[in-house]
C-alpha cells in the first residue's frame, strides 16, 4: 500500500482549480485552431480555385477577343487597306500567355487543395483526442483531486493537522496528541 505525506492541502486545492483552468483553456484555444483549419481548408479548397477559373474564363474572353480584332485587321479587301496588325498580334501572343498562365494557376490549385484538406484532416484527429482531454479528462481528473480533498480536510479536521504551512508556525507548541491510527496494510498492491 502506498502512503503519502500530504503537507499543504492548499496547494492541492490549486492544483485542481489549475487543473480546471487548463481544461477551459484548452477548450477556448482548440476551437479556435478548429476555426482556423475551417478557414484554411475552405480558402484553398473553394475560394482559390474559384478564383483562377473566373481569371481563368476572363483570359479565354480576352484571347478572343484579341483574335477577333487580328482578323478584322488581316480581312481587308485589298492590301493597301490593312492596318498593321501588330498591335493586335502582340495583344493575342499577351491573352494566350495569360490563358496559359491561368490554366496552370488553376491546375495548381486544384492539386494544392486537394493537399491542404489532407492535411487538415491529419490535423483533426490529434485535435479530436485533446478536445476529449479538455472536454472530460480533465474535469473528470479535477472531479477527482475534489473528493480526495474533502477526505484530506476531513482527515485534518479529525488529527488536527495543520491545513497550510501558515497554519503550522501558528499552531502551539505542546506535548504531541496520538497520531491518527493507520490503516490495515493489505496484501494486494
Amino acid at each position: 500500500m502506498s502512503t503519502s505525506d500530504v503537507r499543504n492541502i492548499d496547494s492541492l486545492q490549486r492544483l485542481r482549480t489549475g487543473v480546471l483552468s487548463m481544461a477551459e483553456s484548452w477548450e477556448k484555444t482548440l476551437q479556435e485552431i478548429r476555426i482556423s483549419i475551417h478557414r484554411a481548408d475552405q480558402y484553398f479548397g473553394d475560394e482559390v480555385p474559384r478564383y483562377w477559373r473566373h481569371q481563368t474564363e476572363l483570359a479565354e474572353r480576352e484571347l478572343t477577343e484579341a483574335k477577333d480584332n487580328l482578323q478584322q485587321k488581316q480581312s481587308a479587301a485589298r492590301a493597301g487597306d490593312r492596318v498593321s496588325a501588330l498591335e493586335a498580334q502582340k495583344r493575342v501572343a499577351a491573352a494566350k500567355t495569360r490563358l496559359d498562365m491561368c490554366r496552370d494557376r488553376y491546375r495548381t490549385a486544384k492539386s494544392l487543395a486537394i493537399e491542404i484538406r489532407h492535411q487538415c484532416d491529419e490535423l483533426l484527429g490529434p485535435l479530436a483526442d485533446m478536445t476529449e482531454h479538455s472536454d472530460n479528462l480533465l474535469p473528470a481528473a479535477a472531479l477527482k483531486l475534489g473528493t480526495l480533498l474533502e477526505w484530506l480536510h476531513r482527515y485534518a479536521d479529525a488529527a488536527q493537522l495543520p491545513v497550510s504551512p501558515d497554519e503550522a508556525f501558528a499552531a502551539p507548541s505542546g506535548p504531541p496528541s496520538d497520531p491518527p491510527p493507520n490503516p490495515p496494510a493489505s496484501d494486494t498492491p
